[in-house]
């Protein structure tokens, strides 16, 4: 038989292993839940990376026709330019040719 004095501690080491049991179950139910969030959780983070690769592609196809109309900007107002100076020039030619001074 057990002697009043063996009665408390092991009432005591029942009481925290019953709290120790509750308090796992409760870890249980959390480590579950958040194993259930996981999947579409997982699923979003998929989509988004596949969403943001196409953006980059995107961005980086933009940034390339930008260049593009740039170079052309740049070459068109070199080709006006051209223009105008050759205009120019033939309208001084005929000017003088018409007999007014060029001033």
């Amino acid at each position: 038989m057990t002697a009043p004095d063996d009665i408390l501690p092991a009432m005591a080491s029942t009481t925290e292993l019953l709290s120790w049991v509750r308090e796992g179950e409760r870890l249980f139910g959390a480590v579950v839940g958040v194993l259930q969030q996981h999947e579409p959780l997982q699923a979003q983070v998929t989509a988004l990376e596949r969403e943001n690769q196409q953006l980059r592609e995107e961005l980086q196809a933009a940034r390339a026709e930008l260049e593009f109309f740039r170079a052309e900007r740049i070459e068109a107002a070199e080709t006006l330019k051209a223009i105008a100076e050759h205009v120019t020039r033939l309208a001084t030619v005929a000017l003088q040719r018409l007999g007014k001074p060029v001033g």
